[in-house]
């Protein structure tokens, strides 16, 4: 698989010298991070004004504002990523690389969710009456575009270029001092940056009044806040030992991942929908408008969390060699340390002339 992504690399970017100085495509790359900062921002603005216009509908106050918070987030996201791109910057380069492959493994499920509730989604749109049924083929397919372009093309395309070979030794040339990012492997930061995410589910699930799949049960109030709390807590370890690389953290974040999708799936089969909305909080009026969305099912999300956890249990199995034992301490160099050993293998690694042989 990498070397089908190298020979992709090296026809589309034209990639033949690896000393090559990439910085005017790493400043137009910052430009480009700077201007989606700036278009999160106007979502988040448009947001607040759609509901300041329509209301909340099936959603909460709370919702929203995580929401809003999330636009928000990848707007100072980007425009950090944009300013580390124009600076050639390290860090940036292996946040930007990082980032992509997060949005890639929630954005392939993502998109194949939404085109399994594309019939639904454009049937709900003719029934509203809102849109002819021109102009709500036209925005299912600009919905489409839009998600596909965010979390496929624009991640795949970040992913192409960062890992350009001539674009890392830019970086380390105009920034030579060793950086923090050298320390962890691109794989470990991904799965830190993943588990971040599941330490906020303490503060997602508390709009839905701290609601747990459990087993086949819906848990909710205190002890719901008790298991969320647990997950954030384990989450958080797995983080931290990812980032410093103990084998404890893989184990536990095996044990985590198939725990959370066996649960879910065991749920979401024995659970009605009205049951798991009403545990959720939601008021009788939003469970009756969310009852329209059909494809909203307990089997559909059942298939989800198993595909969740077969996908999320196949990447824990390709990043296990970046662990290492405790008694393995990794080594951080600077660019004219690398430079002088690759130099000293490539003078060692000369023909000799042949020997001449002595006859007796």
């Amino acid at each position: 698989m990498n070397d089908l992504l190298k020979k992709a690399r090296e026809r589309v970017w034209l990639e033949k010298d690896p000393d090559k100085d990439w910085s005017k495509g790493l400043f137009v790359a910052g430009l480009l991070e700077m201007a989606l900062g700036i278009l999160s921002f106007s979502a988040a603005m448009l947001l607040m004004l759609v509901v300041s216009k329509t209301g909340y509908g099936v959603l909460r106050p709370m919702q929203v504002g995580q929401l809003m918070f999330l636009l928000l987030f990848l707007t100072g996201w980007w425009i950090l990523m944009g300013f580390g791109s124009l600076k050639a910057r390290r860090w940036a380069r292996v946040l930007v690389l990082a980032g992509s492959w997060v949005a890639i493994f929630f954005g392939s499920l993502f998109m194949a969710l939404i085109l399994y509730v594309l019939p639904e989604l454009h049937g709900l749109l003719m029934d509203s009456g809102w849109l002819s049924p021109t102009a709500a083929m036209n925005a299912v397919y600009l919905a489409v575009l839009l998600m596909l372009l965010l979390q496929l093309v624009i991640p795949l395309t970040s992913i192409a270029f960062y890992s350009l070979e001539g674009v890392e030794s830019t970086c380390c040339r105009r920034n030579p001092e060793p950086c923090w990012s050298d320390r962890i492997p691109l794989p470990l930061l991904t799965m830190g940056f993943i588990s971040s995410l599941g330490c906020c589910s303490i503060i997602t699930s508390a709009s839905f009044g701290y609601a747990v799949f459990f087993f086949g049960r819906v848990i909710s109030g205190g002890a719901g806040l008790f298991i969320v709390l647990l997950i954030s807590a384990a989450c958080g370890y797995i983080g931290w030992g990812a980032f410093m690389q103990k084998m404890q953290a893989w184990w536990g974040a095996y044990a985590l991942i198939l725990t959370i999708s066996c649960s879910l799936m065991l749920t979401f089969s024995e659970v009605e929908m009205d049951v798991l909305y009403a545990r959720m909080g939601f008021t009788a009026d939003q469970i009756v408008q969310l009852g329209r969305y059909r494809v909203l099912n307990p089997a559909m999300l059942a298939a989800v969390s198993g595909i969740w956890g077969a996908m999320a249990c196949i990447y824990l199995v390709w990043v296990r060699d970046c662990f290492l034992p405790d008694t393995v301490v990794t080594e951080v160099k600077s660019y004219e340390q690398i430079m002088a050993e690759q130099k000293m293998k490539e003078e060692t690694a000369l023909p000799r002339g042949p020997r001449m042989r002595l006859d007796d």
